[in-house]
């Protein structure tokens, strides 16, 4: 059977809403299909199963969240301004979709098989990001010159993922799905980032 580039994309395209709006359980092939417009053996013969079709989309924006760690935003940028812009990057990922700050958690976090697939693929088999590499050498130089408490690079980036996706979670109701007032969503999204960021930063300072 011959690739159909636009299919594929399409059922990628299909598949990722879907997940994000009722979930991996509450979705099935068979709607993805028919919601693309193509028979359910398309996908099998695509993806081969819902899992991996799963980690094809969602791979990706892992992959991203933890490059970041190593983005040149300022080459000049101290270790706190580093983790200052990490923070401002991880808030302005979320800011974009409400709903994926609950499916990570849901999908991923939930998810123990998921959850380790995620840790060993890019924070410690050997083939893991050089992002996060990079990262985490970063925090042991800090911590030996004294400069930082004594922390594992997996321990900060969890935590500040954790803080950063707890405010899309808990927010009061409309806020952070953006159901209110436009300026007092970003009001309150610009409150809680810089409380995290006082937080992260008061917690590895010594």
């Amino acid at each position: 059977m011959e690739r159909n580039n636009n299919i594929e994309k399409r059922i990628l395209w299909v598949a990722e809403r879907l997940f994000l709006e009722k979930g991996f359980s509450g979705t099935s092939t068979t709607e993805i299909a028919k919601a693309v417009g193509c028979n359910q053996a398309l996908i099998h013969y695509y993806f081969r199963t819902k899992e991996k079709l799963f980690w094809d989309i969602f791979a990706p924006k892992m992959e991203q969240v933890v490059e970041y760690l190593d983005a040149p935003l300022d080459n000049g940028a101290d270790f706190f301004e580093r983790i200052t812009n990490i923070i401002d990057f991880y808030f302005g990922m979320l800011e974009l979709d409400e709903r994926l700050a609950p499916f990570i958690v849901n999908e991923l976090i939930m998810s123990p098989s998921r959850w380790e697939f995620f840790r060993e693929r890019f924070l410690r088999s050997e083939s893991r990001s050089r992002a996060f590499v990079k990262f985490e050498k970063m925090v042991e130089e800090e911590v030996e010159a004294g400069r930082i408490r004594n922390v594992q690079a997996i321990d900060l980036l969890l935590d500040i993922m954790s803080l950063c996706l707890s405010t899309f979670i808990v927010a009061p109701m409309g806020y952070a799905r953006g159901e209110c007032d436009s300026n007092a969503r970003k009001e309150y999204l610009q409150h809680r980032k810089e409380a995290v960021t006082i937080l992260v930063l008061k917690g590895i300072s010594v």
